[in-house]
């Protein structure tokens, strides 16, 4: 997948989702990160890394500005579900 299509798409499930709603999503190389926030001060929240064709893995920010790497990889559909219903605490805005 085009990563610009899965910025448009993951774009379109946060605006359509009443608990993504607050989040908006970055891109960088083949990242998607979820913030919220102002700019200058931007809370991570999650990030998608594209692996290969359709599959993306799923990272969690860490206290000391780094990511860390869950075991879940999927879809972004599949890894948005994983993150809503399995980790809703790093949804939460700050």
């Amino acid at each position: 997948m085009d990563i610009d299509n899965a910025k448009s798409k993951l774009e379109r499930r946060c605006a359509s989702d009443k608990a993504l709603a607050h989040l908006r999503v970055h891109k960088y190389g083949k990242s998607l990160t979820l913030l919220s926030g102002p700019d200058d001060d931007a809370q991570k929240h999650a990030r998608f890394t594209h692996i290969a064709g359709n599959a993306w893995g799923l990272s969690f920010p860490r206290h000391t500005g780094k990511w860390e790497k869950s075991p879940f990889a999927g879809t972004i559909d599949e890894l948005v579900d994983t993150l809503v219903d399995n980790f809703p605490h790093y949804l939460d805005s700050y």
